[in-house]
């Protein structure tokens, strides 16, 4: 389920992409600025809607994929904990496109790894060792959350060099 609001966001920075590489090839740095803002705000603002969503109604999208009480049950908590990191993420997903547009793929390489492997699997470690399973799920906001200030320090260090 997480994963549909994550491709739309997606899509919308696939279009970004070339929209940022035709503007920085020009010299046109204002525009690519503005559309990394436009972008961000969009990607936020689908975010945000998947976040009330996740929140209103995680019952119902869990008894879309689950049947036993139980496992709906322990859905719903996974989706409320999970969506936490939702709108966060705006920036490690939209950074790292823009990065990709301006032709820096080792830094948007960072970007991924540290959101993938780097930040998500020991988070996951430690939380579970607290929380138990449900740190599994808490994993996922901490690693949006220190995902996203990764991110845009590398974002903002890698335009400068361009």
């Amino acid at each position: 389920m997480q994963t549909f609001l994550y491709l739309t966001v997606n899509g919308i920075v696939q279009g970004m992409r070339p929209l940022v590489g035709y503007n920085y090839g020009a010299g046109e740095y204002g525009r690519v600025e503005k559309l990394y803002r436009l972008v961000l705000a969009l990607s936020a603002a689908f975010m945000a809607l998947g976040t009330v969503i996740f929140l209103a109604v995680p019952g119902r999208l869990a008894s879309l994929f689950a049947e036993s009480a139980d496992a709906i049950a322990k859905s719903e908590t996974a989706l409320r904990i999970i969506s936490a990191g939702f709108v966060i993420s705006a920036v490690s997903v939209t950074s790292s496109g823009a990065l990709e547009g301006l032709g820096k793929g080792t830094a948007s390489l960072v970007i991924s790894l540290c959101r993938y492997v780097v930040i998500i699997l020991p988070a996951a470690y430690v939380l579970s060792r607290f929380l138990g399973p449900n740190g599994v799920w808490h994993a996922f906001w901490v690693t949006e959350v220190l995902g996203a200030a990764v991110s845009y320090a590398v974002y903002r260090r890698s335009v400068r060099r361009a």
